[in-house]
């Protein structure tokens, strides 16, 4: 089974990268949590910050609209008993303030006498909360649904028509016995809330509700919602606000602020509670903004420390890189130099050692290519010797049974050698062997083989790799040159040589039986031609 391996530059740069991506995504999960934690607390507080604007606004609101009733109750003490005058004050009051919808003056028996567009005058109101509690002081009531006005004013398109009732008695004058009754339309509420949505912070991912004081909900919720029932709510009972996350009917839980109307100035409320909730999406919406830069910073950061261990590891494996080349060279039998490298000691000990290696190696083949060219060669000649000739053959083997199998087989012995050896000395004579094997050698191509077999006996064996070798030619141009005079020590010389042919079928027949029959033809050429000239 192969085992996939990496290079040491593609381990930094993997390395480096995890690391930073690792550290980010840590970093991204305990900044998560610690800044959810704040931004939970964060916007809890902004959250009861808008809450408590909203219960400030509706507070102070009322306490406007008691005011205007009020001051109207003065004006009603000043007129007296003046209808048409009183009809006036009512109706331009509510020209004034559009957010009355009905304004009407009962006398002690709770009969309607003055009211706006003449609505319900004449009518007899006596059993109502709002006559009976406002002929004792201020009375406030709580909202509720008009089922008498319903019928008788425009309905709004967001809901059925709801009032907050306010009277009093006009307390002076005349009329102090009278009553002055206050319909306050329950709109101006939804504008009040329309406007503290609308300031800075603002979101669609907010729901504001104002509970009454039995926990129904009287403004931002569906007109059939149930009254809620939420444990944040019984912490008001303590405190005037709070917040919490917490579970909705819904089963969805929220980030809620809740905050008790506890009333302006001499208003001291009606009991109302304004809750609002934001779904914790939005809530972590920052957080997970934050958390997204972190990683993405990270990411970023992986491909910069990517491409710094990139050129880290590159600066520490280009001299590994050196020496493997080196050493690739070297097995490819090329001369080296083993390159030294500073800076990293480990490389640098790296480099000595192999330093010292590939010169004790190149010593020892020195040595051994000296020791195999002493035995493969001839020593006078160097010229191949007998067993030169067969590590050749070894050799070649493969690549002649390949290339046709054909090898022609030139055995050549020197005529007339042995008495000038005989006559001048062996100082001549290896002279003249000397001479003779490069004249051999020229007479050859590049590819072909010379062996001296010993003596005055020389081999030459021709392949056909490159092309069927012309013999006769071949054998023509050894007779000329060897025949050549030979000028040594002033002294002129002519050898012949004699010549037998054998083709050497590789496939078909050792080395040693084709030599047999060239020696043969060698032999019938020295017998049948006097002067060695010709070849059978």
């Amino acid at each position: 089974m192969r085992i996939f391996t990496r290079s040491l530059k593609t381990q930094f740069i993997e390395a480096f990268t995890l690391l930073i991506l690792l550290s980010s995504c840590f970093l991204a999960a305990i900044t998560g949590r610690e800044a959810s934690s704040e931004a939970r607390y964060e916007r809890g507080l902004l959250l009861t910050n808008r809450v408590q604007s909203l219960a400030k606004a509706l507070d102070q609101s009322m306490w406007f609209w008691i005011k205007e009733v009020d001051t109207l109750r003065h004006t009603v003490g000043l007129i007296g008993g003046d209808m048409k005058k009183l009809s006036i004050a009512v109706n331009r009051l509510q020209d004034t303030m559009p957010a009355f919808a009905w304004i009407g003056l009962m006398n002690p028996q709770g009969k309607v006498f003055v009211a706006t567009d003449g609505v319900l005058e004449g009518t007899d109101l006596s059993i109502c909360a709002i006559f009976r509690q406002g002929k004792n002081g201020l009375f406030v009531g709580d909202v509720r649904k008009a089922s008498l006005l319903a019928q008788l004013l425009p309905q709004p398109e967001n809901g059925p028509l709801k009032f907050v009732d306010i009277s009093m008695p006009i307390g002076e004058g005349e009329l102090k016995d009278w009553v002055l009754v206050a319909h306050l339309s329950w709109a101006w509420a939804r504008e009040v809330e329309e406007f503290i949505l609308s300031g800075e912070g603002s979101d669609t991912n907010t729901k504001i509700m104002v509970l009454g004081a039995d926990g129904s909900v009287i403004l931002g919720g569906d007109n059939n919602e149930k009254p809620l029932a939420l444990p944040l709510l019984q912490e008001l009972e303590h405190s005037t606000s709070a917040w919490a996350v917490e579970t909705w009917p819904d089963g969805i839980a929220y980030l809620t602020a809740a905050v008790s109307c506890t009333g302006f100035k001499d208003y001291d409320g009606l009991q109302w509670s304004v809750v609002a909730r934001q779904s914790l999406d939005a809530a972590y919406e920052p957080v997970r903004r934050l958390v997204a830069r972190i990683l993405v910073a990270g990411l970023l950061l992986a491909v910069l420390f990517a491409l710094v261990a990139g050129y880290i590891a590159q600066r520490t494996i280009a001299p590994l890189k050196a020496l493997t080349a080196a050493a690739d060279r070297l097995s490819r039998g090329e001369r080296v130099t083993i390159p030294r490298n500073r800076g990293i000691r480990e490389i640098e000990v790296l480099s000595a050692s192999l330093s010292t290696l590939v010169e004790n190696l190149t010593r020892t083949e020195k040595d051994r290519n000296r020791i195999q060219h002493a035995a493969e060669r001839d020593a006078l000649t160097g010229l191949l010797n007998r067993h030169g000739l067969a590590a050749r053959i070894d050799e070649a083997m493969p690549s002649l049974t390949q290339n046709q199998g054909l090898v022609e087989l030139l055995y050549m012995d020197l005529d007339g050698f042995k008495p000038i050896n005989d006559a001048y000395g062996h100082h001549v004579g290896d002279a003249v062997l000397t001479i003779l094997g490069q004249r051999l050698t020229r007479c050859l191509r590049k590819d072909d083989v010379l062996v001296r077999l010993g003596g005055d006996e020389f081999l030459a064996l021709l392949g056909h790799t490159r092309g069927t070798p012309d013999i006769l030619r071949t054998i023509n141009r050894i007779r000329e040159d060897v025949g050549a005079p030979i000028s040594i020590d002033g002294l002129m010389l002519r050898i012949g040589i004699s010549i037998g042919h054998a083709t050497w079928h590789c496939a078909n027949e050792s080395v040693e039986d084709a030599l047999k029959r060239a020696d043969s033809e060698l032999y019938m050429a020295k017998r049948t031609s006097k002067a060695s000239q010709e070849v059978l």
